[in-house]
């Protein structure tokens, strides 16, 4: 049984299965935009997660080029599942029902981890 904290090499495994797929676009929706940014959360209160950050932003670097990284971060919307499987009128259609936290502070804290989250993935690709 895997430890919870190392969950990251099954989804980075299902992202290439995705990638392969799907494309490259849902593959970075899926490993960035949902697994990643839950795990940057976890990272923050607890430091089993913390410890392994760096391991999966380097898979994740392995998994996709520093273009595609790139791209990613210039055009994301919106993270979680909501980001990579809703349509924009979808997304406005369970928004708009109160299905999904829309509030100010989280959506404060979405913009923060993906800073934090482009920082990791494309420092070395910067130079």
């Amino acid at each position: 049984m895997i430890e919870f904290e190392k969950i990251w090499v099954e989804q980075c495994d299902a992202a290439r299965g995705i990638k392969e797929q799907f494309g490259t676009e849902t593959a970075l929706g899926y490993l960035i935009g949902e697994k990643l940014v839950n795990f940057v959360r976890a990272a923050n209160t607890h430091p089993e997660f913390a410890r392994e950050l760096p391991n999966f932003v380097a898979e994740v670097k392995v998994i996709f080029s520093p273009s595609e990284l790139r791209l990613y971060f210039d055009t994301v919307k919106r993270v979680g599942v909501e980001g990579h499987v809703m349509t924009d009128e979808e997304y406005r259609l369970m928004r708009d029902a109160g299905a999904l936290d829309t509030s100010v502070v989280r959506g404060a804290e979405d913009v923060i981890i993906v800073a934090r989250m482009r920082e990791m993935l494309l420092e070395e690709s910067a130079n």
